[in-house]
């Protein structure tokens, strides 16, 4: 809506609402800021606080490096990869030969009393 020429009409008690609300709106503006301004004062600082605990944690990282440390846990979890998968083939064929072990040793055994209940030399002479 646009205006004519002349002046708007400021007079009478509905003007003086208007301007009442206004002061009002004006004042509350004022609260906020101030509000907004501690608002951000604290953030400002958490953020400080923030930033100076992330600065710690770079610093712990040897030759602040944390690459190469992330490049040592790799090689270290490599390491204890392949002592896994070598454990896991040590009890394969600990299980297969031993198991054969056990067949031979048993079929000893077992030649060994038959020959002593059939009074057989198992040694030669």
């Amino acid at each position: 809506m646009r205006y004519s020429e002349e002046a708007p009409h400021t007079e009478g008690e509905g003007w003086r609402a208007v301007v009442a609300a206004v002061d009002s709106l004006r004042d509350e503006i004022g609260e906020r800021h101030v509000e907004n301004t501690s608002n951000l004062e604290v953030m400002q600082r958490e953020l400080k606080v923030a930033i100076d605990r992330i600065d710690d944690l770079a610093k712990g990282f040897p030759d602040g490096d944390p690459d190469g440390h992330r490049r040592a846990h790799e090689a270290l979890i490599r390491k204890a990869e392949a002592r896994a998968r070598l454990y896991e083939k040590l009890l394969e064929e600990l299980a297969s030969k031993g198991l054969w072990a056990f067949i031979v040793a048993l079929g000893g055994i077992v030649w060994f009393f038959v020959a002593s209940k059939l009074h057989l030399s198992v040694v030669g002479k």
